[in-house]
């Protein structure tokens, strides 16, 4: 655990706008406050990287954020800056992120309808990254949450760019792969591309959906827990993935066909797979206003006049 100094303390104010109330996580390579924004009177999230940190990876962050605002489960950008001690950006604050919801379920697994709908929320959130030429690289539950207003708290966000790689040329064109490309994102999500170092591409975004989209329904993947990266890999490489579907419909054999033919440089058919979510929601009669299985903890106590 970091026992550095926290960068941030409650009371401070950023740049004369934005106070900061508390902690609320640690990110891979820095920190995430609470915060009010003095001008709006808003609640925000601002994400904080220490100057002297060797890997920056808030200006990344920054870039794709911007580039990506005005679209659906995208967090609105509100500003950014550096001192001496820290970079930081300002964000919408989110509600809880999908690893976190998934826990405070009963059986640690959401129902196939919930699975369904976030799915095809997180597939489109996956879907508009690409469309700028960005792959996110770290799709996995806790960077994705709910919005945490009424009106907003029905739609998946998609968060921490952090990790995100251009993988178009100035020309729209397909970057050559580099040979090794060293490890990125979480092992539990990974595809085997990523674990053998190579190249990662859109498939491969999709590949950590897949995964996930299993471990919400069943509660667990077959490698969870295994600690050493090197060992998941080699059990992901002999595993029939076949067996992942067994409490997914079975039109989702061919969302895993379609990932499974896709190489580096492929584009996605990722009308295809909205297609196919949108047919099992049908089949099932899984209605968008219906009620998420974390909505339904909660409305014992909250009023039912809604």
């Amino acid at each position: 655990d970091n026992t550095m100094e926290d960068l941030l303390q409650a009371g401070h104010v950023v740049k004369e706008r934005w106070k900061v109330l508390k902690k609320i996580g640690g990110g891979g390579f820095g920190e995430i406050y609470e915060g009010q924004d003095l001008i709006t009177r808003e609640q925000v999230a601002l994400k904080v990287e220490s100057a002297r940190q060797p890997k920056q990876v808030l200006k990344m962050e920054v870039a794709v954020l911007k580039k990506l605002q005005g679209k659906e489960h995208i967090c609105r950008f509100i500003g950014c800056g550096r001192n001496d001690r820290f970079n930081y950006v300002v964000m919408q604050l989110q509600g809880k992120n999908l690893a976190e919801l998934r826990r405070s379920q009963a059986r640690g697994a959401f129902s196939l309808s919930t699975t369904l709908r976030i799915g095809l929320q997180i597939l489109r959130s996956i879907e508009s990254i690409h469309s700028v030429g960005f792959l996110h690289r770290d799709i996995k539950p806790s960077n994705f949450a709910i919005g945490r207003l009424p009106c907003n708290n029905r739609k998946i966000y998609m968060l921490d760019f952090g990790l995100a790689r251009q993988y178009t040329t100035g020309t729209g064109e397909v970057r050559c792969p580099r040979a090794a490309a060293g490890f990125r994102g979480t092992v539990r999500y990974a595809s085997l591309n990523a674990h053998k170092n190579r190249e990662m591409g859109r498939q491969d975004d999709l590949w950590s959906l897949f995964y996930m989209l299993v471990e919400f329904v069943t509660g667990q993947l077959p490698w969870r827990k295994i600690k050493d990266k090197e060992q998941v890999g080699l059990l992901k490489e002999k595993y029939d993935h076949r067996l992942l579907l067994k409490h997914l419909p079975s039109d989702f054999k061919y969302f895993l066909d379609h990932i499974q033919s896709l190489n580096y440089a492929d584009k996605p058919d990722y009308a295809m797979l909205v297609t196919l979510f949108e047919r099992c929601m049908k089949r099932r009669g899984v209605k968008e206003t219906d009620p998420f299985d974390w909505e339904k903890t909660e409305e014992n106590n909250a009023d039912h006049a809604g």
